[in-house]
């Protein structure tokens, strides 16, 4: 089983508001995320809240995916990493973390990160040269995981570990375009993408 952890627990300091629910298109960011992942192969969605919880928890209750509570979330994204992983079921082989401020991802690139996943690898997609997000890491990697702290994501793990790195190049742009200023936010909403 590959499971797909949103991390949506963020403050957005930058903006002021919860960018989870800025609309695009007609929805919440974060609604266009967990779609983008029940329309892909992943078998089950686990989102991790924290900032504006009660908000956040609203909106997700119309959709099959699993909330999990990060209350520690001030602490940095290790914090978030960690709560989606203990989240997960035991039969899970490996998970794909996805940014909840990443609308843009197509459900044809998840698959196809999905497609190079193999034993004890990291698959991660980038565009034109550029790593992006969602990255997928077996469950190898999971005790490494668990064994961050503070602000740090699951880059370290990336940057400890170069030979267990797949390199899928894709055309979707989406990997490397997440909302964390207004700028950004405008730019998202003359995007001429589909999602």
């Amino acid at each position: 089983m590959i499971a797909g952890v949103v991390l949506a627990a963020g403050e957005a300091s930058r903006l002021g508001v919860p960018k989870q629910l800025l609309t695009y298109r007609g929805s919440p960011l974060l609604a266009h995320v967990v779609n983008n992942l029940l329309r892909s192969q992943i078998d089950e969605v686990v989102v991790v809240i924290g900032s504006k919880a009660e908000q956040v928890l609203d909106l997700l209750k119309e959709y099959p995916v699993k909330v999990v509570i990060n209350s520690g979330f001030a602490t940095g994204q290790s914090s978030s990493l960690k709560a989606g992983l203990a989240a997960l079921d035991e039969s899970t082989q490996a998970v794909l973390f996805a940014l909840g401020d990443q609308p843009l991802v197509d459900s044809y690139t998840i698959d196809l990160l999905i497609r190079h996943y193999r034993h004890r690898t990291i698959v991660a997609p980038y565009y034109m040269g550029e790593r992006g997000n969602p990255v997928l890491f077996d469950r190898f990697f999971f005790t490494e995981i668990f064994s961050l702290s503070g602000d740090v994501g699951a880059r370290e793990i990336i940057l400890r570990h170069p030979e267990s790195l797949v390199k899928v190049d894709v055309t979707d742009r989406g990997v490397v375009f997440d909302v964390d200023t207004w700028e950004d936010y405008r730019a998202l909403q003359n995007y001429p993408g589909t999602s």
